[in-house]
C-alpha cells in the first residue's frame, strides 16, 4: 500500500500528527510519504503562510484570534465564485493529482484543513478515486473543515460529533478516534529517570512552561515572576520551541531557577520530570500531556481554536485554566496545593484510560484506511484515463 500524509508546516502540531500516523502505517508495513500540503501551491506559497502565520502567532495574537473570529462567523455563509483562495487551492489541487496519479497513491490522509479542501476539490471533480481522510487537531471544527468532504473525519471526541454535522461534515463519516499521538507519549512515566536523563535537580517541584513550537506568549516576563516567586527547592523549565529571540532573551537575565531550552525533541521526557505543567492550548501538545499525566494549567495566550481547546479540557476537569493576565499566580498556588493537583493527575489517569480506548478506535480508523487503500490498489483508476479530463472551476 502506498499512503501518502499531507501536513502544513504551520507549526509543529500538524507535523507531530503526521509523525504518529506514519509511526503506525509503517509499523502494519505500509509505504507512507509525508508532504507539506502548502507546497503543491508553491514552495514560495508555503514558506509566506508558514512566515506570516509564524508572526502573527507571536507578536499579533489579537489579530489571529480576530481573523478566527470573523471566519467562525462567516462560516456556512455563500462564498463568493473565483475569490482568489479558490484559485490557489485549484493551482495547488491540479499539481497534486498529478502527484497522485505518478505516485499510484492508494489512500491520501490530511491533517491539515488546506490540503484537505484541495482533495475535495479533487473529489468534486472527479480526479481523486482514492480514499482520503481528514484527521482534526483541535476539539472544535474550526472554519472551513465543514466543506470538506473525506471518507472518514476522525474527531477527538465523541461529543463533538454534532458539532462537526451542524458545520457540514456527513453524519457517516465521523469517527471519534482521538487525535493520534506518537508512541513515547503511551510509555509510563517514570519522573526519575526523566529527571536524571535530562540532567534535572532530583528534588523539589518542577513546573513545565510550554508556549508550543512556534514560542509564543508572555514567557520572558512569566519566568522572571517564577524565578523571583517560586519556593526554595523547586524549579522550572522554559520550552522556547523554534522562538530563538524568546529563548537569548531568557538566556540574558541569567535566571537562577528557571531553565530556558530551545526547540527539543525531548518533550515526552519533559512532561514526565514535570510537577505542573503550564501551557497554551493546542489541541494536540494538551492531548500529549494528557496521555502523559501531567497536571495542567492552561492559559489561552492566542485565541481561535484555541480558546475552544482551553473550555472543552476544563468543561471536563482534564486541566485548570487561568487569565493571561495572571499565569504565574495560577501556577503558584495550584503548585502549592498538592490535592488539587492530585485531582487533576487522576483524571488525567482517566484520560490514559480513554487514550488507551482511542488507540483502539484508531486501529479501527488504521484498519478502515488500509482497508479502503487496498480495495483502490485492486481496482485503481483506468490506466488510460486523460488526467486532463476534468476541470476545477
Amino acid at each position: 500500500m502506498n499512503i501518502l500524509i499531507l501536513t502544513c508546516n504551520t507549526g509543529g502540531g500538524h507535523n507531530a500528527v503526521a509523525a504518529a500516523l506514519t509511526e503506525e502505517f509503517r509499523r502494519r508495513g505500509a509505504d507512507c510519504t509525508v508532504l507539506d500540503g502548502l507546497s503543491f501551491i508553491s514552495q514560495k506559497a508555503s514558506k509566506f503562510v508558514s512566515r506570516w502565520h509564524t508572526r502573527l502567532y507571536r507578536h499579533h495574537p489579537h489579530l489571529y484570534k480576530a481573523g478566527y473570529m470573523t471566519a467562525e462567523e462567516e462560516t456556512g455563509r455563500a462564498v463568493p465564485k473565483n475569490n482568489p483562495v479558490d484559485r490557489y487551492l485549484a493551482r495547488g489541487a491540479r499539481r497534486l493529482y498529478r502527484y497522485l496519479q505518478a505516485q499510484r497513491c492508494d489512500a491520501v490522509v490530511c491533517v491539515h484543513v488546506i490540503p484537505a479542501l484541495m482533495m475535495t476539490m479533487l473529489r468534486q471533480n472527479g480526479g481523486a478515486a482514492m480514499p482520503f481522510c481528514f484527521v482534526a487537531t483541535d476539539y472544535t471544527c474550526s472554519p472551513t473543515v465543514g466543506s470538506c468532504t473525506p471518507d472518514i473525519c476522525v474527531i477527538p471526541h465523541q461529543e463533538l460529533a454534532e458539532e462537526f454535522i451542524r458545520c457540514g461534515i456527513a453524519a457517516e463519516t465521523l469517527l471519534p478516534a482521538g487525535i493520534p499521538t506518537r508512541s513515547v507519549f503511551h510509555a509510563p512515566p517514570d519522573r526519575t529517570a526523566a529527571r536524571r536523563e535530562l540532567e534535572l535537580p532530583a528534588e523539589g517541584r518542577h513546573v513545565l512552561l510550554m508556549s508550543g513550537s512556534i514560542g509564543c506568549g508572555p514567557m520572558t516576563e512569566l519566568a522572571r515572576r517564577l524565578d523571583e516567586l517560586l519556593p526554595e527547592g523547586d524549579y522550572a523549565t522554559v520550552l522556547c520551541g523554534s522562538n530563538r529571540q524568546m529563548l537569548y532573551a531568557l538566556q540574558l537575565r541569567s535566571l537562577l531557577r528557571v531553565q530556558a531550552v530551545g526547540f527539543t525533541s525531548r518533550v515526552a521526557q519533559y512532561m514526565d520530570s514535570a510537577d505542573l505543567l503550564v501551557s497554551k492550548p493546542g489541541g494536540i501538545s494538551i492531548t500529549e500531556a494528557a496521555c502523559k499525566g501531567v497536571p495542567m494549567l492552561l492559559a489561552d495566550l492566542v485565541g481561535g481554536c484555541e480558546t475552544r481547546n482551553q473550555a472543552f479540557f476544563a468543561a471536563h476537569g482534564w486541566a485548570e485554566r487561568c487569565d493571561t493576565s495572571a499565569i504565574a499566580d495560577s501556577a503558584l498556588s495550584l503548585l502549592a496545593d498538592n490535592a488539587r493537583r492530585q485531582a487533576l493527575a487522576a483524571v488525567n489517569d482517566l484520560m490514559r484510560a480513554y487514550k488507551m480506548l482511542d488507540l483502539k478506535l484508531n486501529d479501527t480508523l488504521l484498519n478502515n484506511i488500509m482497508i479502503l487503500g487496498l480495495q483502490h490498489a485492486v481496482y485503481p483508476l483506468e490506466q488510460d484515463a486523460d488526467t486532463e479530463k476534468w476541470e476545477i472551476p
